[in-house]
């Protein structure tokens, strides 16, 4: 009689174990990045600053770093007409911050920043971007090519 009434227990207890265990972290090795924000149009105004909120995800929590870890971008022109020469990917470091599994990371531009650094077509027509964005952490994991969504920036 004491036998059937533990089994039920013993399989509760299982299953309580197993889900314990498997409640480990399920962040990559290789870092992860998701869009939170961003701009939709922007106005012109040359110095003012815009900007995209990314949520990234790191199981070792070693993205910072000012030498060991790094920000790419690309921007792709969605509009008809060709640029000038092709875009380039534009390389940079991500700050010193202390080591989180997560967090967000802002990329801020200005308009005039983006017109003489993407579009040499001049400053007196709209232009239609996305921007593809990867980030290296300090063991020099990439993390998979976030594509943000289109923004407009304004011409004059």
């Amino acid at each position: 009689m004491i036998r059937k009434s533990f089994l039920p227990v013993l399989a509760a207890l299982i299953f309580f174990v197993g889900m314990t265990a498997c409640g480990k972290s399920n962040y990559e090795t290789k870092p992860k990045l998701e869009l939170i924000n961003q701009p939709g149009i922007v106005p012109y105004v040359p110095e003012a600053v815009f900007g995209f909120t990314l949520k990234y995800t790191d199981k070792e929590g070693d993205l910072s770093g000012i030498r060991d870890s790094s920000l790419m971008y690309l921007p792709v022109l969605l509009n008809t007409r060709e640029p000038i020469r092709p875009y380039f990917p534009i390389y940079g470091t991500l700050p010193e911050f202390p080591d989180n599994k997560t967090g967000e990371i802002e990329l801020n531009f200005t308009h005039t920043a983006l017109y003489v650094q993407f579009l040499q077509n001049g400053l007196d027509q709209n232009d239609t971007l996305q921007l593809k964005i990867v980030v290296k952490d300090k063991a020099g994991h990439e993390s998979d090519t976030l594509t943000t969504g289109p923004f407009v920036l304004l011409g004059q």
